[in-house]
């Protein structure tokens, strides 16, 4: 197989707040990267829950104007529209633009409010008119919670995973058969077949590669993916075709 092109959909980085093993700046994240072959990654702060949104968004907002490699983008993360703490959507996602952020967040459990249309509608449904990713690894685990929240906004495009030691596929399946815009980050599905049986059944366009590092190391997902006898196409796009092209079509 050629060499392929690896975007790592789910990357966190920065100086943590409590230690930890995480690269604090460019350069470290970009010689993990380097270690294990991933071209480009899409990246949060690892202390958003922590440290808030406004202040992780400004924190991460430094972190990438010190790389000069080009090869990352960041994520920022929203809040309730009511307490006025961020932009309106127009100005957000101007400042989004100019800082060099691909997508958003939201941490609403951390955060202390209620993910629904009240809270975060006029903000989601303009990322929708955009076509702005929007990822919701702040629901991993939460199924209940995802379920609904993919219901509420099912024009937008979001990005989901699963870190649970058993497979997700009962739980996992009814969301990619039934929300065109969902797609699932491959950071923990382990059994190559099962990569392969997800990409024949809802299609390769709806699976993203993603290390979810630091939890994880950046090539974990790398093997299952290249094993899992699909076409060469395929799980090109998977590791790195599909985010790319999801980012370029965003209108920032």
């Amino acid at each position: 197989m050629r060499e392929l092109f690896f975007y790592d959909a789910m990357c966190a980085a920065g100086m943590p707040l409590h230690g930890g093993n995480v690269a604090a700046t460019p350069e470290a994240l970009l010689a993990e990267m380097d270690y294990y072959g991933i071209d480009r990654a899409l990246v949060r702060h690892v202390n958003l829950d922590a440290a808030g949104a406004v202040l992780s968004n400004r924190v991460l907002a430094d972190f990438l104007r010190s790389d000069s490699s080009g090869r990352l983008r960041g994520v920022w993360c929203i809040l309730p529209e009511q307490c006025d703490e961020l932009p309106g959507p127009d100005e957000f996602f101007r400042d989004m633009k100019q800082n060099r952020i691909g997508a958003i967040t939201l941490s609403p459990f951390a955060h202390r409010w209620i993910p629904c249309r009240e809270t975060i509608g006029k903000i989601m449904d303009a990322a929708a008119e955009r076509h702005i990713p929007v990822l919701l690894d702040a629901f991993t685990g939460k199924w209940n919670e995802l379920y609904n929240f993919v219901r509420m906004f099912p024009r937008n495009i979001t990005f989901a995973m699963d870190r649970s030691k058993h497979g997700p596929d009962r739980l996992l399946r009814p969301l990619l058969e039934n929300f065109e815009n969902f797609h699932y980050v491959i950071s923990c599905h382990w059994v190559p077949e099962g990569i392969r049986d997800l990409a024949e059944r809802y299609g390769a366009h709806r699976l993203l590669y993603g290390s979810d590092y630091p939890f994880f190391s950046h090539g974990s997902m790398m093997l299952p993916l290249k094993q899992s006898a699909l076409p060469e196409a395929d799980i090109a796009r998977i590791a790195g075709g599909n985010l790319n092209q999801l980012l370029e079509e965003a209108q920032l």
